[in-house]
């Protein structure tokens, strides 16, 4: 779903990262800012809601997200569906269809391809704040074709295609909501950028639950359909995002994280790992070889019964998901060793939700934890595996995967600068001071 959603604002293409060199945005690039769907800036924000709330609520988002990628990756599912909750995603983004044009807010989906919004005639539309999507009213709506190779790739073709001629879709998502309507091609505008001819998909019956300022879905995954493998036809097909971390004792920031289309210039100290290409394309995976806390290094292999390499593949990196699952043959594992190298008594969280809890001001130094990726070896810090859940206290942020496909999610990729290069199959990581870009 990984849901991980964002807001569109030009910003200056120079980024300053924490250390002498900076990331620098090269040629024909798109800038974001991305909005938490806790921060104070998000129309999602609870002022009715407390601290250890929303900390609570995202925890379970995850947890939810976690299980509906175990579903997508069911081998006994013989029909296409998203399973990603899209009311789960954890980041926001404005974006504009058709001319004139139509602004809406959305949710950005890592785990998703075909972006969608409601559309008016609409049969059926969940209760919505702004104004629905009129295609009539718009200059460069065009449906497409029942006949047409698009239609083919990611429509429903069925007895709907001889009374309409148009493409129609339907989705269907863990949570029991539904969209079905037309597959289109639109003009879809971002920040100042105008992008013709993009695929989405026009809703006109969608049942449901959701958030009444939330227009739709923006598809981030690695399909041929999502909006980022279409934005190659007019930036280079490579996407970066520097996400902002939690705070011990405010919790999420009210700035904004970035996201950049387009190339950059890491400059050095950046590592990378091969994108491994899987079924369904949608998500991104990588090979997770092991995991280290100080010298003790925990190997994934395939066989536990000998020592083998781990399959390739292994993880995806979904930046809507809050929290990491290892492998299962590893977690308790590294847990143990975590909670014996930190050696300060635990407590428990509130919520009864995670382990290895600890009051945050007792915890004065913490041990070197790597994951190794291959390729690449990824520190991890304090940020990046442990979440506040109250004023005082902060978890560990990464559960065991149990049997479901291991997640990076995204408190392990704060302060990073995570870079995907879909044209070479690499995924890079870079540290960062994320509220300096």
């Amino acid at each position: 779903m990984a849901f991980s959603s964002f807001a569109f604002v030009i910003t200056l293409a120079f980024l300053h990262t924490a250390g002498c060199y900076p990331v620098t945005a090269k040629g024909n690039t798109i800038t974001i800012d991305l909005i938490h769907r806790d921060s104070i800036d998000s129309p999602f924000y609870d002022r009715s809601m407390n601290f250890l709330q929303r900390i609570g609520h995202a925890i379970k988002r995850s947890i939810s997200s976690a299980k509906c990628f175990n579903a997508y990756h069911n081998p006994k599912r013989s029909t296409y569906q998203t399973q990603i909750i899209p009311d789960h995603g954890e980041f926001l983004l404005n974006i504009s269809y058709g001319n004139p044009s139509h602004r809406l807010l959305a949710i950005a989906d890592t785990g998703s391809d075909l972006s969608w919004i409601q559309c008016k005639p609409c049969l059926k539309c969940y209760k919505y704040k702004g104004p629905i999507f009129n295609p009539e009213r718009s200059t460069t709506y065009k449906p497409v074709a029942c006949e047409s190779n698009t239609c083919k790739a990611i429509g429903t073709i069925d007895a709907n295609c001889t009374k309409t001629k148009n493409c129609p879709f339907d989705e269907s998502y863990a949570d029991g909501f539904v969209t079905n309507g037309t597959i289109s091609t639109e003009t879809v505008t971002l920040g100042d950028r105008v992008l013709p001819n993009i695929v989405f998909g026009c809703g006109f019956y969608n049942d449901g639950v959701f958030h009444p300022t939330w227009g739709g879905i923006v598809g981030l995954g690695g399909g041929d359909y999502s909006l980022v493998s279409q934005m190659r036809s007019f930036v280079p097909g490579k996407f970066s995002y520097c996400l902002i971390p939690f705070t011990l004792t405010n919790g999420i920031s009210n700035m904004s994280s970035k996201m950049i289309f387009g190339d950059i210039d890491f400059g050095p100290n950046v590592v990378s790992t091969p994108l491994v290409p899987k079924v369904p394309k949608t998500f991104y995976y990588v090979t997770l070889e092991g995991i280290s806390v100080g010298d003790l290094r925990l190997n994934v292999v395939s066989d536990r019964s000998k020592p083998t390499k781990p399959l390739k593949g292994n993880m995806i990196i979904d930046s809507g998901t809050t929290l990491t699952t290892l492998p299962r043959e590893i977690y308790h594992e590294f847990k143990a060793a975590l909670k014996e190298a930190i050696n300060v008594r635990t407590i428990k969280d509130p919520q009864n939700i995670l382990g290895l809890c600890y009051r945050y001001t007792k915890v004065t130094k913490l041990p070197k934890v790597t994951m190794h990726f291959e390729g690449a070896d990824v520190e991890m810090n304090r940020d990046n595996m442990f979440m506040p859940v109250s004023n005082h206290i902060m978890c560990l942020a990464m559960r065991s995967a149990k049997g479901s496909i291991p997640i990076l999610g995204n408190i392990a990729q704060m302060n990073y600068i995570v870079g995907f290069d879909l044209e070479n199959n690499m995924v890079s990581f870079k540290r960062t001071d994320c509220e300096k870009l």
